[in-house]
């Protein structure tokens, strides 16, 4: 049986993603929550990796923070292939302890 997709290591670079979508757009948790329309637990559920985001949602972040959709699906694939982001990252680039 394949794995959820919310467990496999490409759903968190994805979420990290999402994450430093918002913060290159200089928006808090709390303001993209309220331009979304949802509370800023969801935000931050998203961007952890604890919650899955259908395409309208994705599409409706991206256009909260200016960019769109090509583009982050430019971004995840390059992430993807690059060995840097294979390990957990804090926002501010530092490795996650184990």
């Amino acid at each position: 049986m394949a794995r959820k997709s919310i467990y496999r290591p490409e759903h968190r670079i994805f979420a990290e993603l999402l994450r430093d979508v918002r913060a290159h757009a200089e928006l808090t948790q709390e303001q993209l929550a309220a331009t979304l329309g949802v509370d800023q637990a969801f935000v931050s559920e998203a961007e952890r990796g604890r919650r899955r985001l259908d395409t309208v949602q994705v599409h409706d972040w991206c256009v909260a923070c200016k960019t769109d959709l090509v583009q982050i699906g430019k971004e995840f694939q390059k992430r993807l292939a690059d060995p840097r982001y294979q390990e957990p990252r804090e926002p501010d680039g530092r490795r996650r302890p184990r």
